[in-house]
Order: structure tokens, then C-alpha cells, then sequence
């Protein structure tokens, strides 16, 4: 991503978008297979994301650049807010498939093969946008910038906390039943099906919260939807032991704020940024959201394995996004 998304700069959107949805789905297809082993699947996979990333910030780009400025957040929400779906859909499909007549493999060739049609797709969705005439090359000198490098930042925290509750999520409501006297495979099975839902709750949060963006303004709807989800973390996995009903009503909630300021970020970004540097920004915010996105649930793991258990857990994901969204007070009278 640090070198494709650049391109954009020079070349324009486009080609980038189009490329990107070819690689990740020749990737996803590739998985099944011949992977056959854990070291050939991660580079599956690696590749995949790098496809994805080639399409979620130009595509941002390419949105935020042919849209009223009036609606741009609403319109940029609507795109990620289909992102989540896709990958929420995902999910719910190969739950479907996957049973006594088909395995993983199947479920991951019908999927990768529906995502052939993303290429096709791209072609006339990603007009609209002149390329930028630059270089085409990483420039970190653009974060020098004080609000890019502190809303990047922010993104990055939020990434974190995301991941790491997605990663956990499942697990911890597990646990909850088990406490609660449910055996390990039904306690699984409930948890799964009910992490799915709660995940599912970020879908319309992500185009509200960006809709109300363009009211309010970028800055205070981000720092509002940080220190919400933030708070709700630091406590969250201390919640184990009430009602599973009310703990599920709460998880929909967390979700929704965790979700809420995720396209703000995007939108922001490409505000911000030179016009002729935006393939740039979007690349270190890329790089940054990815990098935190992966350490957060490793670093929420290792808090389980200090014997700080889910509120430990927990705990580090809402501080990752209180401590990225704090410094855009600063940004608030701009």
C-alpha cells in the first residue's frame, strides 16, 4: 500500500482501484486452491489485503473528490458502510455453506469467484477523477502537517480498538454463558451467532456517524464517537457477569461507537491533505490503521495471558482510542 496507493497521485484512482480488486480477488481464490499449509495461506491473505487496501482508499478518494462537499461525509459513509457489510455477509455465508456437504475451501471459491466481479465493477464506478499529474511516490513529509498526522493518528487508534474487539468479542461472550452454566459448544455456538449481530450494528453507525459529520464538523464528531467507545471499553469486559441479555444490548452499543467515527477519519483525510499528496496521506493512514489494526488484538491477547482477563482485554482497546482522539481537541475551531 505504501507504494500503490501514491500512484494515485500520478495516475489517478482508476487504475489502482481496478488492479487492486483484481489482486485480492485472484488472492481470495488462491487461498482454497493451493494453500496448503499456514505459510502459504498467510501470503494468500497478504496479498488479498494489499488487493483491498488498493480499493478502499482510492475509492474513498475517487467518492470525496466528485461529491457535493456538503454531503461528502454521508456519501464517503455510505461507501464504507458497504464494506463492512461485504465483510459481514461474508461471515453469515460461509456460516451457511460451510457443514456436512460443503468445507471451508468450497465456501472460499464461491466467495472469491463472486469477487471477480469487482474488477468488472470497477471499471465504469471509477471514473471521475483527473490524475493529479505528480510524482507518484511516498511523501512522509505530508504528516508535518499537524492536523493530517493527528487525525491519522487517531485512525490508527481507532483501528486498534476495533480489531481488538472484533478478535475478542466472541470469546468473551463465550465465556460469559459458560459462567452463566451453558455448556462449551452451545456457549460457542451463541456467541458466534450473537458476535456476528453486534458486528452487524456498525453497518448503519458508520453512515450516521459521517453523516452527522457534516453538521457538526469532522473533529467533534470524531472526538465525541472516540471518547464514548473509549469509555465503554475500558469497562466493557468487566460486564461478564450480568445478564446475557443486557450485555448483548451494551455490545450493540459499544459496536455502533467503535463504528460511528470510522469513515469521519477517511473523509478528514483526504480534506486535509494536498491535493496533489492525497495518494500519500491515504497511504501512511493505511499503513498506520493496518499496523494497529493487526497489534490491538495481540496486545489485548497478551493482557488475557497477564491474568488481567477480558477487562484487561478490553481495557487496552478503549485506551487506544481515547488516547488517538484526545489531541484533535486542538482541531476544534478550525
Amino acid at each position: 500500500m505504501l507504494l500503490a496507493l501514491p500512484l494515485t497521485d500520478r495516475f489517478g484512482p482508476r487504475p489502482i482501484v481496478v488492479s487492486g480488486a483484481l489482486v485480492a480477488a485472484i488472492a481470495s481464490l488462491a487461498l482454497p486452491l493451493v494453500a496448503r499449509d499456514p505459510a502459504v495461506a498467510v501470503v494468500t491473505r497478504l496479498f488479498a489485503g494489499a488487493g483491498l487496501a488498493g480499493v478502499y482508499m482510492p475509492g474513498v478518494r475517487i467518492i470525496a473528490s466528485t461529491v457535493d462537499p456538503r454531503a461528502r461525509g454521508a456519501a464517503v459513509g455510505a461507501f464504507v458502510a458497504a464494506f463492512y457489510l461485504g465483510s459481514a455477509l461474508s461471515f453469515l455465508y460461509a456460516g451457511m455453506v460451510i457443514g456436512p456437504l460443503a468445507g471451508w475451501r468450497e465456501a472460499a471459491t464461491t466467495s472469491a469467484l463472486v469477487a471477480f466481479l469487482a474488477p468488472v465493477l470497477a471499471l465504469p464506478g471509477s471514473r471521475g477523477v483527473a490524475p493529479a499529474g505528480a510524482r507518484g511516490v511516498l511523501d512522509v513529509s505530508i504528516v508535518r502537517d499537524p492536523p493530517l498526522f493527528r487525525t491519522i493518528a487517531a485512525y490508527s487508534g481507532h483501528a486498534w480498538e476495533l480489531f481488538a474487539m472484533r478478535g475478542w468479542l466472541a470469546a468473551f461472550l463465550a465465556s460469559a454463558l459458560v459462567a452463566q452454566g451453558a455448556s462449551s459448544v452451545m456457549a460457542t455456538a451463541e456467541a458466534g451467532r450473537w458476535s456476528a449481530l453486534i458486528l452487524g450494528a456498525g453497518i448503519p453507525a458508520v453512515f450516521l456517524g459521517a453523516l452527522v459529520s457534516d453538521r457538526l464538523g469532522r473533529a467533534r464528531t470524531a472526538i465525541v464517537a472516540g471518547l464514548a467507545s473509549g469509555a465503554v471499553g475500558l469497562g466493557f469486559g468487566a460486564l461478564g457477569g450480568i445478564p446475557f441479555a443486557l450485555l448483548i444490548a451494551i455490545g450493540f452499543g459499544y459496536s455502533a461507537l467503535i463504528a460511528a467515527d470510522s469513515a469521519v477519519y477517511s473523509t478528514r483525510v483526504t480534506e486535509l491533505a494536498p491535493a496533489a499528496r492525497v495518494g500519500s496521506a491515504q497511504a501512511i493512514q493505511a499503513f498506520g490503521g493496518f499496523a494497529m489494526g493487526a497489534a490491538g488484538p495481540v496486545v489485548a491477547g497478551l493482557a488475557l495471558d497477564a491474568g488481567l482477563g477480558f477487562v484487561g482485554a478490553f481495557a487496552v482497546a478503549g485506551a487506544a482510542s481515547l488516547i488517538g482522539c484526545l489531541p484533535l481537541i486542538a482541531d476544534l475551531r478550525r
